[in-house]
């Protein structure tokens, strides 16, 4: 086996556990767990493992001049994401979290840059950008009213909007922070700073809310969110990214959503509305012409 097919298959790997994400998060939530909760789990397994790497091999810490930003992206990326994030698939669902969270990412930070920048918008582009607008609207309400009466579904999908938006500042940040320092010792930085960000909103959860439910499922989706998903998917994911183009693994993300909706399919017995698989054909057709230059 050559060193591009292995990296491929690396990629694949990483794309299949990523997309099992939402459905063991969809799984422990039915179960009775706390989103916040499995949130602060998955860190804090994730932050262990980051901070062995750090002790072990005592990486340079990030200047002081650099500290506001790696607190902005970890409240960002860590603190606050992950919130939105668990309670979007909590009243919406794996499968329309996912679609909405990772193809309207790369819309965002289209669009983010345009702002930033003042680019010329092609009419291409602007077809992309309608056509994206118009697949996320059938994606939340299955083109269908009856989603004014569902109020969960549709802030279910307005969360799942926000952490678009939120992740697109964070890879557009983080960018800037990778140029500076190694990819994996910026992100055990960032895991470490984001698990306390994260940490009063879960002590918050605990004593206001109550939710002090650990059911198997919400120890498995910890393992599972900390362990593969956010160490070993992020290991896989900088090793491809060694060896192949940058727009080569990118378009592999399309596919994630693929991978969760037939896994809720899968684990969970669910289905998805065929308007709201239209959407997310139309957002991944104009994330595609958005992307032409």
């Amino acid at each position: 086996m050559n060193q591009t097919t292995k990296l491929y298959l690396f990629l694949a790997l990483t794309i299949v556990i990523w997309g099992y994400s939402f459905v063991a998060v969809e799984a422990a939530i039915e179960d009775g767990s706390s989103p916040i909760l499995i949130a602060m789990a998955r860190w804090m397994i994730a932050s262990s493992i980051f901070g062995a790497y750090l002790i072990v091999k005592r990486p340079p810490r990030p200047e002081k001049a650099d500290m506001p930003r790696f607190l902005a992206l970890a409240f960002i990326g860590v603190g606050v994401y992950y919130i939105f994030q668990y309670y979007g698939v909590q009243f919406a669902g794996a499968s329309i979290s996912s679609i909405l969270v990772t193809l309207l990412c790369p819309v965002v930070i289209f669009l983010i840059s345009y702002l930033k920048l003042g680019e010329h918008i092609s009419p291409t582009q602007s077809a992309g950008l309608a056509l994206s607008a118009v697949g996320g609207y059938f994606v939340i309400t299955n083109g269908s009213l009856a989603f004014i009466h569902n109020w969960e579904g549709l802030v279910g999908g307005l969360f799942g909007v926000v952490c678009a938006v939120f992740w697109a500042m964070y890879t557009i940040g983080g960018k800037q922070v990778i140029r500076k320092y190694d990819a994996f010792t910026a992100i055990a930085y960032l895991s470490l700073m984001g698990t306390a960000m994260l940490a009063p909103f879960a002590a918050a959860d605990v004593v206001w809310g109550g939710h002090m439910v650990f059911p198997l499922s919400f120890w498995f989706a910890a393992l599972y969110l900390g362990v593969l998903c956010t160490v070993v998917g992020y290991v896989l994911w900088f090793k491809a990214l060694t060896g192949l183009t940058a727009s080569s693994t990118g378009v592999t993300l399309y596919f994630e959503p693929l991978v969760t909706v037939i896994a809720a399919w899968l684990v969970l017995g669910q289905t998805i509305g065929w308007m709201t698989g239209l959407g997310g054909v139309l957002v991944m057709v104009g994330v595609l012409l958005v992307s032409r230059r």
